[in-house]
């Protein structure tokens, strides 16, 4: 049995790792500062495509997802969850109208085909009778 007369130096790939990990912080830090000066939703596919990192970095990291999600929670409070009919714009009236023309085609559509149906019947109903 030989004697080990070497001792592994992984100094460098322990400064290297920790050199990435705070650069993959920077990136992430600075993703979000973009983004609320943006005025852009937080969350955390925002944030893990404008920093290029993996989702489940900003999951394992306990820091950086505490501060997603608080910041997320901040952002749902400021919006208003839904606006009053006289804040609608123009093209969304546009495209309600168009909506509730076209359910009122299809109601028209379905009672007239009701109707055809049934007059359908009484005229079956005589030939049967006339045989």
């Amino acid at each position: 049995m030989t004697k080990k007369t070497w001792q592994r130096n992984t100094n460098g790939l322990v400064a290297h790792a920790k050199r990435r990990a705070e650069h993959k912080q920077q990136q992430v830090d600075q993703a979000i500062d973009k983004l609320l000066r943006e005025k852009k939703p937080i969350n955390f596919n925002a944030v893990a495509t404008a920093a290029e990192v993996a989702k489940a970095y900003l999951y394992h990291h306990p820091e950086l997802r505490n501060r997603i999600e608080m910041l997320r929670a901040s952002q749902r409070k400021l919006v208003p969850p839904h606006r009053s009919p006289s804040e609608r714009t123009e093209s969304s009236r546009e495209v309600l109208l168009a909506a509730k023309d076209r359910r009122i085609k299809e109601q028209e559509q379905e009672q007239e085909n009701q109707r055809l149906k049934e007059a359908l019947k009484m005229a079956l109903g005589r030939l049967y009778e006339q045989v």
